[in-house]
C-alpha cells in the first residue's frame, strides 16, 4: 500500500497507542478519557432515547443512521458509510 502514499506521509511517524507523557504541564487528551463521569442530565436523555436497548449490541450495518443521513443528503443508503470511529472509516477508506 505504501506506493500509493506521498513522500510526505511516508515519512511521517506513526502514532503509538498508550503512549504517556510524563511532563506535569500537559494536559493528558489522546485517550479519550474524562477523571468526570457524566452528568445526570447526560444519564437520563441516554435511558430515556434507548431505555433497556443500551445492554445490547447495535445493529452491525447501523442501518436506521444510515437512512437518516441518506434521508438528510438525498442518496441511497447504500451511499452512506458508518464506522466505529475515525480509524475503521480510514481503514476502509484505504482498502476501497
Amino acid at each position: 500500500m505504501s506506493r500509493f502514499w506521498s513522500d510526505l506521509v511516508s515519512r511521517l511517524n506513526p502514532y503509538v497507542p498508550g503512549e504517556q507523557t510524563e511532563s506535569k504541564s500537559v494536559t493528558k487528551l489522546n485517550t479519550n478519557e474524562s477523571p468526570f463521569g457524566p452528568s445526570e442530565r447526560v444519564i437520563e436523555a441516554i435511558s430515556k432515547c434507548v431505555g433497556e436497548d443500551l445492554r445490547l449490541y447495535p445493529d452491525p450495518r447501523s442501518l436506521a443512521l444510515r437512512d437518516a443521513i441518506a434521508t438528510v443528503e438525498g442518496v441511497s443508503n447504500s451511499n452512506v458509510f458508518v464506522g466505529n470511529g475515525s480509524d475503521e472509516v480510514l481503514a476502509h477508506t484505504f482498502q476501497a
